[in-house]
């Protein structure tokens, strides 16, 4: 992989900046796909081959030309605009970047656009594995466990809509790009789906309590009736007020974020680091 040049969407991304790490570490040459609008200079000025498409409408296979391997985590939902395409490109080996979020039972129009374009990659003569990591974390970049830490350097309290009953199993960055790699130098990941978490599933409460002890500090777990979190967020969106979350990130705490690693685990040598050691290293980085 490290002679021929990789492809790599959504290449300004938290996750992608992992993976565009380990990428240059190996020697090889890295082209990545960015929406036009944005700035790519940090990336130019990496030697990075920059190439501008805006992968959430149809592009062309000049797009993916050039490369034997294609790593997307632009949003699996966009897939479906571009696969016929992608087909045609000559990318030999892809691994996309789906999530666990489309097990959900809520009515997602997110979750049911994943669902549709994995259905779609399946009828694909491609080569290619779906990882579906549960929620991401692992610098003050992850949008999910960084807002958790800044919260709780201010706060002694956390309000938690449901209780914090339901089970999470976060992966943290570095896990997730272990397995992104097995998945493209191991044949037998070829044309597989694997789900991606940690080695353990948690309760929310104590995902809180051990990213509040890994500040060293306690923390009180206020719980809130779920229904009126949801209204009172539906509220705030409706009057064009910021709310924290969206409606529909409040019905997911009702449901369980927990995960079967069992095949990761067999084919790619999964071996996710604990939650504690994860949030620690993450909270000293703050």
């Amino acid at each position: 992989m490290a002679e021929d040049p990789v492809l790599v969407s959504g290449a300004l991304g938290f996750v992608a900046g992992h993976v565009i790490e380990r990428l240059l570490a190996r020697g090889g040459p890295v082209i990545a796909i960015v929406r036009p609008w944005r700035d790519a200079a940090r990336l130019e000025a990496r030697g990075i081959a920059v190439r501008r498409a805006d992968l959430s409408r149809p592009v062309g296979s000049d797009v993916f030309a050039g490369a034997r391997t294609f790593i997307h985590l632009a949003g699996m939902a966009q897939a479906t605009h571009w696969i016929d395409a992608f087909e045609a490109s000559g990318v030999e080996r892809a691994v996309f970047i789906s999530s666990a979020g489309v097990y959900t039972k809520l009515k997602s129009s997110g979750a049911e656009a994943k669902r549709v374009a994995e259905a779609r990659l399946r009828r694909s003569p491609l080569v290619w594995t779906i990882l579906r990591p549960s929620m991401i974390y692992g610098t003050g970049l992850d949008r999910n466990m960084s807002r958790l830490l800044r919260w709780l350097k201010r706060w002694p309290f956390v309000p938690v809509p449901g209780g914090g009953r339901t089970m999470q199993q976060p992966v943290h960055v570095e896990d997730l790009c272990d397995a992104m790699f097995a998945a493209l130098e191991r044949p037998v990941a070829a044309r597989k789906e694997y789900d991606l978490g940690g080695p353990v599933e948690l309760p929310l409460t104590e995902v809180i309590r051990a990213a509040a002890a890994a500040l060293g500090k306690r923390v009180l777990i206020v719980p809130i009736p779920l229904e009126p979190a949801v209204r009172t967020v539906r509220l705030m969106r409706r009057i064009g007020l910021p709310a924290p979350v969206r409606e529909e990130q409040v019905l997911r705490l009702a449901e369980s974020k927990a995960v079967d690693i069992t095949d990761a685990c067999r084919d790619l040598e999964f071996r996710p680091r604990s939650f504690d050691d994860g949030i620690r290293a993450e909270a000293a980085l703050l």
